[in-house]
C-alpha cells in the first residue's frame, strides 16, 4: 500500500528529529555544508584521538598544550586530499590508524564489543548423552 504525503512528511520528520550526534540531529546536520559536515564529525572523532595519545606527537602545538586533540584540518589539506575529513590531521593517512580510531571511537562511546560466544547452548535434552562405559 501506497504512502500519502503526509505519512511521507511525517516520517521525514521523525529522522530529522534522530540525533547524529550528541549535540545535532540529522535534519540540522543535512543543512551544513560540506566543510561543515566534517568540522561536526572532527569534533566527534577528536576524543578518540586523545584516547590513542595522538595529541602527543600533534604538529599543533595546541594539542600538544591542551594535552588533548583540538585540531581541525586546514583548508590546503582539504585541497591536497589523502586525509580522511571526519577525522582530525594527526589522523594521518594510513588504513591501519583508520582503524585504530574507529576501534578507539567504540571505546570512548561505550559501545559494547561483539561477543562472539553463542547465547543458548540448546536444551539439555538436545545433548549427547554422556558414555559411562567402564571396562
Amino acid at each position: 500500500m501506497a504512502k500519502s504525503e503526509a505519512e511521507k512528511r511525517r516520517t521525514m520528520e521523525e529522522e530529522d528529529r534522530q540525533l547524529i550526534f550528541p549535540w545535532m540531529t540529522r535534519g540540522e546536520f543535512d543543512r551544513l555544508s560540506e566543510r561543515q559536515k566534517s568540522h561536526e564529525c572532527q569534533k566527534f572523532t577528536q576524543p578518540a584521538m586523545t584516547y590513542l595519545g595522538r595529541h602527543k606527537t600533534c604538529k599543533l602545538p595546541s594539542c600538544r598544550r591542551a594535552r588533548a586533540c583540538k585540531g581541525f584540518l586546514r583548508e590546503p589539506q582539504y585541497q591536497e586530499g589523502g586525509n580522511h575529513t571526519a577525522f582530525p590531521p594527526c589522523l594521518g593517512k594510513g588504513v591501519l590508524l583508520h582503524q585504530q580510531a574507529l576501534d578507539a571511537l567504540d571505546v570512548v562511546y561505550g559501545v559494547p564489543a561483539p561477543d562472539d560466544a553463542p547465547k543458548y547452548a540448546g536444551r539439555p535434552s538436545d545433548m549427547p548423552p554422556e558414555s559411562d562405559e567402564t571396562t
